[in-house]
């Protein structure tokens, strides 16, 4: 009769358990042989009680029933990357309908040429008052002059006299001056809002260009993104030109209300 001991050992791969078989006529040979030392005889065997039998039966179906997991078995690999991470491309600029672009172009080349006028106008006048406050300076020489020429003869009415004109052409040069830096102010500003609309022109044919070539520049195309993305970078660095340009542009019309204040306050006085 062959006594139950049970184990486990994992089937390589299997996933299964199986028993461990033995028997106690093999555990009594191997310690001495059928009469060994150990005293285990064949009747020995017939001799053992029924209950152990269906105990070490229990053992067994249990042990069997219970899944066990392969040593050999490979866990699958999880990527780490995100469904999300293959959606990084996107459209930077959607163009507005050719008609649209052409109709905004067409009234910035016409303030375009009213910002020129303006430049030039305002340069001009600058210009004159430039001789305009050299010739009262003259005067202001001359009346300085004639003030020390007349002191010095003692000419007294002739003194005052040319001390009050003196004074009189201080202050028309004191306008003239602040009216020189409003209109050089305004001059720059003017040249500034030229460059503006320059800058304003060069995007907008960026952008005209797009919506002409909307047809056949499709940017789902592998094949045409790489035209699409070099419209896009034209149009881009247009638009920071015209960018930069309207930050001068607001820096200058502050300078023209700051010098139309000092003006004022001159006149005033």
């Amino acid at each position: 009769m062959r006594t139950l001991l049970v184990g486990m050992h994992r089937g390589l791969g299997t996933g299964r358990c199986a028993p461990v078989w033995n028997t106690i006529g093999e555990q009594a040979y191997l310690a001495g042989g059928p009469h060994g030392s150990a005293g285990f005889h064949h009747h020995t065997l017939l001799s053992m009680h029924r209950t152990d039998l269906r105990r070490a039966a229990v053992i067994l179906a249990v042990a069997c029933a219970v899944p066990c997991t392969p040593l050999t078995a490979q866990q699958p690999t999880t990527s780490l990357i995100p469904a999300s991470a293959a959606d990084t491309i996107e459209i930077i600029i959607t163009a507005r309908a050719t008609d649209s672009v052409r109709i905004e172009k067409d009234r910035l080349l016409g303030d375009r040429r009213d910002a020129e006028t303006r430049w030039a106008g305002f340069r001009d006048q600058a210009i004159r008052l430039e001789a305009t406050i050299s010739e009262l300076k003259d005067a202001i020489s001359a009346a300085t002059a004639k003030e020390k020429l007349a002191k010095k003869d003692k000419r007294d009415a002739d003194r005052i006299a040319a001390l009050a004109d003196k004074r009189r052409i201080e202050r028309s040069l004191e306008l003239v001056e602040a009216r020189h830096e409003v209109r050089e102010a305004q001059a720059e500003e003017a040249r500034i809002h030229r460059d503006f609309l320059d800058a304003s022109v060069r995007a907008d044919d960026a952008e005209l260009e797009i919506a002409e070539r909307r047809d056949q520049v499709v940017p789902n195309d592998p094949s045409q993104r790489t035209a699409f993305e070099e419209l896009t970078s034209r149009w881009l660095q247009a638009q920071r030109t015209r960018s930069a340009r309207s930050n001068d542009l607001e820096d200058r019309r502050f300078k023209v209300v700051e010098a139309q204040i000092a003006l004022l306050k001159r006149q005033r006085n």
